[in-house]
């Protein structure tokens, strides 16, 4: 996880500069909770949309099962004013932890999702992923994710 916010702060003192309005040429950084319902797991999830590039960390906790996915989407979006709608696939890593045992795996992931704007530099976000967890014991999930989108420019 230091790793990953390490990569994180990085990205953002190479890119950010704030502009007042919603930039088309810049990058923007989503924060959030996030939920799967089956099982009951909440969790929270860091995505910067760089153009149509998108590299996300989420985790997800309950009754000593931790989940972290990392990895990276190519989105589709279609700016709108107000309403943005976007799709996107993507893959990663998930690593899971619990009673002393961890296994990381490769996954693939689907997103759908739209942003609601707001004036200035903040939208509301909200998507829906499907997780697939590949090898012996795949899985598979739905995450439902929503939040804040801070918009930045170059």
């Amino acid at each position: 996880m230091p790793r990953i916010l390490s990569m994180v702060g990085t990205l953002l003192a190479m890119f950010v500069i704030v502009t007042p309005s919603h930039a088309v040429v810049g990058f923007s950084l989503k924060l959030g909770g996030a939920f799967v319902p089956d099982g009951s797991r909440p969790g929270a999830i860091a995505q910067a949309d760089i153009g149509p590039i998108s590299p996300f960390a989420e985790i997800y906790k309950k009754s000593g099962l931790t989940t972290l996915n990392a990895g990276a989407n190519l989105l589709l979006k279609s700016p709108t004013p107000v309403l943005s709608p976007y799709a996107g696939a993507g893959a990663g890593l998930s690593r899971s932890s619990g009673q002393g045992v961890s296994t990381t795996k490769g996954m693939a992931n689907l997103l759908v999702g739209a942003d609601v704007k707001l004036p200035g530099t903040v939208s509301f976000f909200g998507q829906a992923k499907y997780i697939y967890t590949f090898g012996t014991s795949a899985f598979r999930e739905l995450a439902i994710q929503g939040g804040l989108r801070f918009y930045f420019g170059l």
